[in-house]
This record gives structure tokens, sequence and C-alpha cells, in this order.
């Protein structure tokens, strides 16, 4: 064999070996990717099979029991619509006249109840006047009528003052100071005028028809807007024990009415450090008129009856109304201001009765 062919066949042997090595690479390749393509495949069986494997959701009992979730909202969203419903009973029918009659009688019959030996000495104490006309002044102390538009309302809010104040009285309350509601009747405006500047009653009147009626309450809650809900606003000052405040709070608390306490501020028109130092001080000066009593007495014991009466605690056999802490009922009426509000339903629409029917020629 000439060096030619040898040259020949090392280089053919050399290229066959490389294609060999080519060859057995991309296969080693392959079946790499063959393998990651299997363990992939049965992951994905895997996968499809647990899921299958797993209950559908929502399922039969996921419905049910989003069904009775709905039913048991739905029921408690009734019984607060049906909350909402429960007012005061108010006379139906009234006439204007009617109303100003029935609002001057309830306004005196409070005050009648008033007039009691404490709330005139707490009056004459602290200097400070009770609620005379609640505050409907322009109806009970200047005798106008209200306007027909406005009796319902009226109506509705004189029946809520009416029943909070009873309840005051009821569990032991001294005296009505100040009540104030949601004015919207126009009353203030109409005091705070001078009477020279005011015209006839009757072309007032014309006027005060013609414009519309004011919104009924404050604003509520746009959810509860929806449903029609409205709200008024109150405010009562009144001067009475502690006990009455937890009394009261715990009756509206419980009944029908819709009230919603927003604030109480209870303060006393005596300090607690000047109460304790005015009983202090009168209590010594007893001990000390008993002391000279005892002293200047001709009985031979006078002297140790005076070292008696040194050697007793001060507040020893002291009265309930002359204890730094007393029961309720001797206590020192609080100053007491009670801001709620009254949620009601609104009154539903009666339906628009059908147009007659024209009759053909």
């Amino acid at each position: 064999m000439d060096q030619k062919q040898k040259i020949l066949l090392i280089a053919a042997g050399a290229l066959c070996g490389l294609i060999v090595l080519f060859l057995a690479f991309r296969l080693v390749v392959a079946i790499g990717a063959a393998n990651e393509s299997s363990a992939e495949l049965k992951r994905a069986e895997r996968t499809i099979a647990a899921n299958g494997a797993e209950r559908p959701y929502p399922s039969k009992e996921n419905r049910d029991t989003r069904e009775q979730d709905a039913k048991a909202a739905a029921a408690v969203a009734d019984q607060a619509r049906a909350l909402l419903t429960h007012g005061l009973p108010i006379p139906q029918g009234e006439t204007v006249s009617q109303f100003a009659d029935r609002l001057v009688k309830g306004v005196h019959a409070l005050n009648e109840r008033q007039q009691t030996p404490a709330a005139q000495l707490l009056a004459a104490a602290q200097q400070q006047q009770q609620a005379q006309s609640y505050s409907f002044e322009s109806y009970v102390a200047q005798g106008n009528l209200p306007k027909d538009k406005d009796l319902p309302r009226l109506a509705r809010q004189f029946a809520v003052i009416e029943h909070a104040c009873n309840l005051l009285l009821d569990n032991g309350a001294v005296s009505i100071v100040e009540v104030t509601r949601d004015r919207f009747d126009g009353a203030a405006v109409q005091e705070e005028e001078p009477r020279s500047t005011r015209r006839s009653r009757r072309s007032r009147r014309d006027d005060e028809e013609q414009q519309p009626a004011a919104p009924v309450g404050a604003p509520v809650d746009p959810i509860l807007a929806k449903d029609g809900v409205t709200r008024e606003s109150y405010a009562i000052r009144f001067n009475a024990p502690y006990d009455t405040v937890v009394k009261t709070l715990n009756t509206l608390a419980t009944e029908p009415l819709f009230v919603v306490v927003t604030d109480l501020s209870v303060t006393r028109k005596t300090p607690v450090s000047a109460r304790v130092d005015e009983l202090v001080t009168k209590r010594q000066a007893a001990r000390q008129a008993a002391a000279r009593r005892a002293a200047s007495s001709r009985d031979p014991d006078a002297q140790q009856r005076a070292a008696e009466i040194a050697a007793k605690p001060l507040f020893e056999g002291a009265s309930p109304a002359e204890r730094v802490v007393t029961d309720p009922e001797h206590a020192i009426p609080l100053d007491v201001l009670l801001r709620f509000d009254v949620y009601s339903a609104a009154p539903a629409e009666a339906p628009a009765a059908p147009a007659p029917e024209k009759e053909g020629n």
C-alpha cells in the first residue's frame, strides 16, 4: 500500500470516528430529553389524577351552606327592618289646632311633674331655669300654629321628647333643664325676627306653603338610606342622681324604639374636693362646739366626755347627707347631657290611584 492510500485511509477513519462521536453525543442528549419528558409526563399524570380525586368546589354541601347563610342574613335584615318600624303611638288624623292643643297640654303636664321641693331647691341653689317649652317655643309660648306639611314630623318629635322626659322623671330625675331637637320648621328664625318686621300671618303662611318640605332628619348611611331609614337627633340636659342615668340607659337599650345614644356627659356642680372641705369644716366646727359644751359643764365627768368626743372619728355617726361618699338616694344630683338619635323607617307611600278613563263620545 502506497503512502497516498495510507493517508486516505487515515482521513476516512478519522472522519468516521468524528461521525460516531457526534452521533453518540446526540444519542446521549436525546436520552436525557426523553427521560425528562417522561418524568414531566408522569408528574402531569399524577397532578391530573390528584385533581380528579378531589371533591369539586362548590360542592352540594357548600351550596347548601351558602344558601343557609343567605337565608339567615335575610332573616336578620328583616328583623332589623322590623325594629325600625316600632314607633311611638301618635294620634292619627289630628288637625293643626288639635295637635297644638295636645302639645300645650303635654308640655304643661311635664312641667307639673317637676314642681317638687327637690327641684325647686336645686333650681334656687344652682340658679338655673327648668325647660318650659321643650324646644317647641313657637307653638307653646307664642301660640303659633304649625304648618300642615310639618305636622307629621312635629308629632313624631314631640312623641319622642315626651317619652324620653317621662322616662327620666319616672326613673328619679329631679328636673329637665334643656331639650333640643332637629329644627326643620323655621321656629327659631321666626322667634328672632323683630315684631315690627313680620308680615301678616296669612301672607307668611301662603309663602311657606309654597316652599318645598324640609328633608327628614339628619343624613344617614347610604346603605340605610336605600331602605328609606331616617334619623332624628335629640339632646336632653337634666339633673338626676347616678342611678337615674343607669336605669334610663338600660331602658333605652331594651325598649322597641330604635335609639342610639351618641354622647353622655356627666358633671357635678360642686367639685368633690370642695364638697370634702365643706363637710370636714362643718364636722370639725360641730366637734369643737360639743367639746366646749362638755368642758363648760359642771358635771365631774365633763373632761372625760370631751376627751371621748375628740377621740372619735370625724365622720362617726354622720347622717347620709353629711357623708363624703353617700348613697344615690341622698347624693347631690348630677348635671347630665344626653344626646341620642332615633332611627325609623320611612312611611310607605300609598299607591297612586289610577286615572279615570275617559268615556267615548
